[in-house]
């Protein structure tokens, strides 16, 4: 629905966006993943038409969009400040637009009341915004966007300023809303756990490019170069000289590979204190810090012969600072990084 051609955009003389293509399908959500001063926002500001000096074409079915206004676009945008009118009620923040298009009264009350029962708020209309708590205002923002029935959804880091718990349980619910109203999303966001949460396919961007463009399954698994693996929070990435241990799993998993080329040694595919595999390669280390996350423990081990530290994930418990443990690495943890 939605294709982006060799988009480029600068600040003065500072690039912003670099040559990016892109294309967005009906009823998906993709994600714009990466640091601050990436593009990611420049990116979004594009598409909803707040910045209009830019250099290649963004397309809606096919549609030239440079001469269209942005209110003439029918997008939705959502902040992450929410922008909701404080002195309004509940009702006329999410009746604003639709008042705006001389909808009458009568369907205004009915979209209105539709919106708040699809968001989980259900008789909140005649409450005040102050009244209202940080996921209640989120779900009003979002109502609010919705309720004219736009083409594209667009959210501007929409869950940064909620808390950790909030976050992981709104995302899912934002994604049930999104494909429920069989809406084409743009998502923006630094927070790689969330977009994996909320996206059918995430774009990696770093300094006005996209690195990746993948799934979030095949984004976790093969990240495609040590930027990307780095922004994800992977950290066993090493080169063919670093250590007699990575020479070892260099020449018996990557015998084609260049010297001068990373590698990383994802944590899932590590295994502790189990029967040495024929197939991998072993080496023993010294449990440097073991950190509880519920499912499985982080555990960092270093290795004092090779001067290496690997971090994997121990699912049997939570392995105590100090101990002798075993490191097993298969050919399937391994991943060649460009």
């Amino acid at each position: 629905m939605l294709q982006l051609k060799d988009l480029s955009h600068a600040y003065d003389e500072a690039v912003s966006l670099r040559n990016v293509n892109l294309t967005v399908a009906n009823d998906e959500i993709l994600c714009l993943l990466g640091p601050s001063g990436c593009g990611k926002t420049t990116l979004l500001r594009i598409v909803a038409g707040l910045i209009a000096d830019y250099g290649g074409d963004v397309l809606l079915d096919g549609r030239d969009l440079r001469r269209s206004a942005a209110h003439e676009r029918g997008f939705g945008l959502m902040f992450q400040d929410f922008a909701l009118f404080p002195h309004m009620s509940v009702f006329d923040n999410i009746a604003y637009g639709l008042r705006r298009r001389r909808m009458a009264p009568t369907d205004i009350g009915l979209r209105v009341e539709l919106m708040l029962d699809q968001v989980g708020l259900g008789g909140y209309g005649e409450r005040d915004i102050g009244t209202l708590s940080g996921g209640e205002k989120q779900r009003v923002a979002l109502a609010r966007s919705l309720a004219p029935e736009p083409r594209l959804l667009m959210l501007d880091e929409p869950l940064g300023s909620l808390d950790a718990l909030l976050r992981d349980t709104l995302a899912l619910e934002l994604k049930e809303i999104i494909n429920g109203a069989g809406l084409c999303a743009l998502y923006v966001t630094h927070d790689h756990r969330e977009a994996y949460a909320i996206a059918d396919r995430i774009a990696v961007m770093d300094k006005g490019t996209i690195r990746q463009l993948d799934r979030p399954f095949d984004l976790y698994h093969h990240p495609i170069d040590e930027n990307v693996a780095r922004f994800l929070g992977f950290s066993n990435i090493f080169q063919f000289g670093d250590n007699r241990f990575t020479r070892e799993l260099w020449r018996k998993f990557l015998p084609d590979a260049a010297a001068s080329d990373a590698f990383l040694i994802h944590p899932d595919g590590i295994e502790l204190d189990k029967d040495t595999d024929p197939a991998a390669i072993a080496q023993r280390g010294r449990i440097e810090s073991s950190v509880f996350r519920g499912e499985y423990s982080e555990v960092t081990i270093y290795m004092p012969q090779e001067g290496l530290s690997l971090r994997c994930k121990s699912r049997d418990g939570n392995p105590a600072v100090g101990g002798s443990v075993a490191v097993s690495v298969k050919s399937e943890a391994i991943r060649l990084l460009k």
